[in-house]
């Protein structure tokens, strides 16, 4: 309790036991993130009815990749060549589903609009969404941060106000912000709503990959002494759909070996990298990558 002369107020209430505080969840690897979140739902889930089935549902989880290279999952066959599939959607940038995201999965068609357009390509938003004097939300994020290494402005917008309507395909992400603290960068992602096994093990994969991006091209651009901190998400609703339940089930069971685990190669130039996202090119080893994988 503060007092004044006139005055007098708490400093902190004590929450009603209906709010719930919010837990962190953290690992090395994405397969680590993915079965402590199906674990932490199993526990402290509750029953919900929603527009995409019924589920078991936890709140308030912050999942932090720890090592943002660890980002491919080994639990579930063909993981790996979804989330390179997914990547080259991202990298196209292209909001119809026939040209990017149904490359990956025809689940997408299921959210078309009459345009046959969907709003989940967040590579749209990062890489062709036009931004004043800037380009784009990438050159954005870089350039208040080479002008500021404190600056609180480095967001990428992904859910934006044009999306509030009856849409099927609502983006579950909204939005990225990096910032540098310690010597290292950080990147945080708010997110409505994360599906822990169609959703963060993709998601945080493409996110970590922008965050080690955006880390390379700031060293190569005279950031000096930085590190890549941690790939965070921050998610009010996680849920594992009953649809599902059969997939959480071999996620917990599947017994993976981290010696033996697929990485990608390292972003070895920024410059080069950027180059071949923007335009189809796989001249560099980590893109290259991604579209062998995603054959």
């Amino acid at each position: 309790m503060i007092q004044g002369e006139n005055m007098s107020f708490d400093i902190a209430e004590t929450p009603p036991s209906e709010i719930q505080d919010f837990v962190t969840i953290s690992g090395y690897s994405v397969d680590e993130l993915v079965k402590k979140g199906i674990s932490h739902i199993q526990a402290s889930g509750k029953r919900i009815s929603s527009r995409a089935g019924n589920a078991l549902q936890s709140y308030g989880v912050n999942y932090i990749l720890k090592d943002p290279r660890n980002r491919l999952h080994h639990l579930r066959d063909g993981a790996i060549k979804y989330l390179s599939r997914e990547f080259l959607a991202y990298f196209s940038g292209s909001l119809k589903a026939e040209a990017g995201l149904a490359k990956a999965s025809r689940f997408w068609m299921t959210l078309v609009d009459d345009d046959g357009n969907v709003n989940s390509n967040y590579g749209y938003y990062v890489f062709y969404e036009a931004v004043e004097s800037y380009g784009n939300q990438y050159n954005w994020v870089k350039g208040v941060l080479l002008k500021n290494r404190d600056s609180r402005r480095a967001i990428i917008n992904i859910n934006q106000n044009y999306h509030k309507s009856d849409t099927k395909d609502f983006p579950c992400t909204l939005g990225m912000q990096f910032y540098i603290k310690n010597n290292k960068l950080f990147c945080e992602t708010i997110s409505r709503s994360t599906d822990v096994i169609t959703g963060l093990p993709y998601d945080i994969g493409f996110f970590s990959f922008i965050h080690e991006l955006v880390w390379k091209d700031l060293t190569e651009n005279g950031v000096k002494n930085l590190g890549l901190g941690y790939t965070i998400m921050k998610t009010t609703f996680t849920q594992i759909y009953d649809k599902n339940i059969s997939k959480a089930y071999e996620a917990i069971e599947n017994v993976s070996d981290d010696i033996s685990m697929t990485r990608m190669p390292a972003i070895e130039s920024a410059s080069e990298t950027l180059s071949d996202i923007l335009t189809g090119n796989k001249k560099t080893n980590v893109i290259n990558w991604v579209h062998t994988h995603a054959e």
